[in-house]
């Protein structure tokens, strides 16, 4: 792996992988921006029905690419000179840039998968695919850091890596996890806030989302002492051992806060409406899907539901 320094950057704003641009706009938006990775440039009009074929077939697959191409969208009418300067003939007309340069090109609604072979192509040779690979090297590294609770050092990566993936829910989620972990939960939040919708439905972002939810709920839950005093002296108290459960959480003591979820639901199933069971749900959504600790709890909580 190379030095993380090849990642070096400010903090990244959520940019959108498709956008539409102008002719002042065209030096940042495309030239200055294929620097990093490719830029597809769709060149339309109103008036164009084939235009009307291939912009969502365009779109369509460079979302699926998750962040290693992106889509610039260009009408020609109302940027006359800069189709003249670029020489387009006819519409629809893709470019696609690198490195502030045009490296490819059709004309012509093509169907989606002539589409996806012509990206798959552009990022073959921009070296998108060495590049995926050593992203992903940097997010494992980031995300052995923050499972160690090295927060510091782990933000710090994640913060490199959001430079060169922007719209990458797995790095955006590594960094709001970061941010709660340090106490910065309102930092945590604006950036929930700041992303587009087709990177907030996804599962990562979900789970930090429900993160954020249970560190608010849990915020004023207490101290941890009162409510074992109250369980030892009476262990089906259940309100005391929820109480118990909820102060837990709010100091990061979520294995010891489950355990006392799953006694409640051992003994009382449908305690105030399932509130028990209910939790333990929100706990194992704001985990990855294939966290060791979420498979355990998932196993004990249908042994104790289907005994």
């Amino acid at each position: 792996m190379n030095d993380t320094n090849d990642f070096v950057g400010n903090e990244a704003s959520i940019q959108p992988l498709i956008k539409n641009t102008d002719t002042s706009s065209f030096p940042k938006d495309v030239l200055e921006a294929s620097k990093d990775i490719p830029i597809l440039v769709d060149f339309w009009a109103e008036w164009c029905g084939p235009c009307k074929q291939l912009g969502p077939t365009l779109e369509s697959v460079v979302k699926s690419y998750e962040g290693k191409i992106k889509l610039v969208k260009i009408d020609i009418d109302k940027n006359k000179e800069l189709a003249q300067q670029l020489k387009i003939q006819s519409v629809p007309t893709v470019y696609a840039f690198f490195q502030g340069q045009p490296i490819d090109g059709f004309s012509g609604a093509l169907p989606e998968n002539e589409v996806k072979e012509f990206v798959n192509k552009v990022i073959t040779s921009s070296g998108g695919e060495d590049k995926e690979k050593q992203v992903e090297e940097y997010i494992q590294a980031a995300e052995k850091k923050l499972a160690s609770k090295d927060f510091d050092e782990a933000l710090n990566l994640f913060s490199k890596l959001l430079s060169v993936e922007e719209n990458n829910p797995r790095i955006i989620a590594g960094y709001g996890k970061c941010l709660i972990n340090l106490g910065r939960p309102e930092e945590a939040e604006e950036l929930i806030n700041s992303l587009e919708d087709e990177v907030l439905s996804n599962n990562s972002i979900q789970n930090l989302v429900t993160s954020l939810k249970l560190l608010k709920e849990n915020k004023n839950a207490g101290s941890p002492d009162e409510f074992e005093k109250k369980i030892a002296n009476n262990p089906n108290d259940l309100k005391a051992r929820f109480s118990l459960a909820n102060a837990l959480l709010a100091i990061e003591k979520k294995n010891e806060a489950v355990e006392h979820l799953l006694e409640i639901v051992k003994i009382d199933k449908k305690w105030q409406d399932d509130k028990a069971r209910k939790k333990i749900i929100e706990i194992l959504n704001a985990n990855d899907e294939d966290d060791l600790f979420a498979s355990e709890v998932r196993l004990k909580l249908s042994n104790i539901l289907f005994s």
